[in-house]
């Protein structure tokens, strides 16, 4: 029995000293990024925020590779609907990884694993209702709490991967959302990019000191792994899930299982997080919809606003009563690869 005990303790210490680093990386904590549209594919402002998301996740990559990681994957986490990673690709320091898959996955409950010693996450964002740069939780209608801790984005990354005993070591973002890792993290490193203002505007720090700051605490944090620990919540897991009108709260109640804590909250109970984070997802599914009523707003107001919905109305009952004459879609290309969110 001694010969697999020092295996062990063999690949446990090879592994402590070439510690494997996951990345996760958004947009809307990005320095100079200074605009929504800059997150947002088809927008020209896009192409910018791609450029200043490469060269913060390169100076998290030199910082930790100056520090001792021997191994670095990066995953696309932000979600712009660009159909390839936001980050370019062609510029990415080819000392890390790029996380491709042959299926679909959803990267903060999926790429966590016991291979890694350390969380990343880079160009983050303060949780919902707050007043961070572009501040929200997963998209712009929920707020979440579990076990009532509010929840940033950083903070279901980390209670995800502690199912592996991984911790997050490092974020960059605003200093709003600073305040809010120190609370939930207080060992994390941290690297301010900009000041906010309020959730739509912020003043952003010269690039130089940025990427400064992002290298030396990503080079900090993997020097001093040994210290970290991995953000354990306790089971059974109450989660409250708030939104931003009765109408969207009314929708998510349709749910079964659910206590209505009051107009804008809703909450239940399990006794696994990952599957309760995945109702939380289904229920956020509900209050998405909603959406809608501001674009038929805009349209009741527009000058051909009425053309506009009678064609629509034409379609829906063409598609009912005569779907042979619908014109045929397009048969788009099977996608050979995936990245995380789409």
């Amino acid at each position: 029995m001694k010969r697999p005990i020092l295996a062990g303790i063999f690949f446990f210490s090879l592994a402590a000293a070439q510690p494997k680093v996951l990345l996760y990386y958004d947009m809307e904590g990005l320095s100079g990024v200074n605009h929504w549209k800059m997150t947002s594919f088809g927008y020209p402002e896009y192409e910018r925020g791609r450029k200043f998301l490469t060269d913060d996740v390169n100076a998290a990559i030199a910082g930790l590779i100056e520090g001792g990681a021997k191994h670095i994957v990066v995953t696309d986490a932000h979600g712009s609907g660009n159909p390839e990673p936001d980050i370019l690709l062609d510029q990415m320091d080819k000392r890390a990884t790029f996380e491709f898959r042959d299926t679909s996955f959803a990267p903060y409950t999926d790429s966590p694993n016991a291979s890694y010693q350390a969380i990343v996450c880079i160009g983050m964002h303060a949780r919902a209702n707050t007043n961070g740069f572009l501040a929200h939780t997963y998209t712009i209608e929920p707020a979440f709490n579990v076990n009532g801790m509010d929840f940033t984005e950083t903070t279901i990354i980390a209670a995800s991967a502690a199912r592996f005993g991984v911790p997050v070591i490092m974020v960059s973002g605003d200093d709003v959302l600073e305040k809010q890792i120190k609370e939930q993290f207080p060992d994390a490193l941290y690297a301010v990019v900009k000041n906010a203002k309020n959730r739509a505007s912020c003043d952003t720090l010269p690039q130089a000191i940025v990427q400064k700051n992002i290298f030396t605490a990503a080079k900090a944090s993997i020097q001093n792994l040994a210290r970290f620990s991995p953000f354990v919540l306790k089971a059974p897991y109450t989660f409250k899930m708030s939104f931003q009108n009765r109408a969207q709260t009314n929708r998510v109640f349709l749910y079964p299982g659910l206590t209505r804590v009051d107009d804008l909250t809703v909450s239940f109970t399990s006794d696994d997080y990952i599957v309760g984070y995945k109702q939380c997802l289904k229920l956020i599914s509900l209050a998405t919809p909603e959406r809608n009523s501001l674009l038929f707003q805009i349209l009741n107001k527009h000058p051909q606003g009425k053309e506009i919905l009678g064609e629509y109305q034409d379609v829906l009952h063409t598609r009912w009563l005569e779907p042979e004459k619908m014109p045929l879609q397009q048969q788009t290309q099977p996608r050979k690869r995936w990245h995380g969110v789409q």
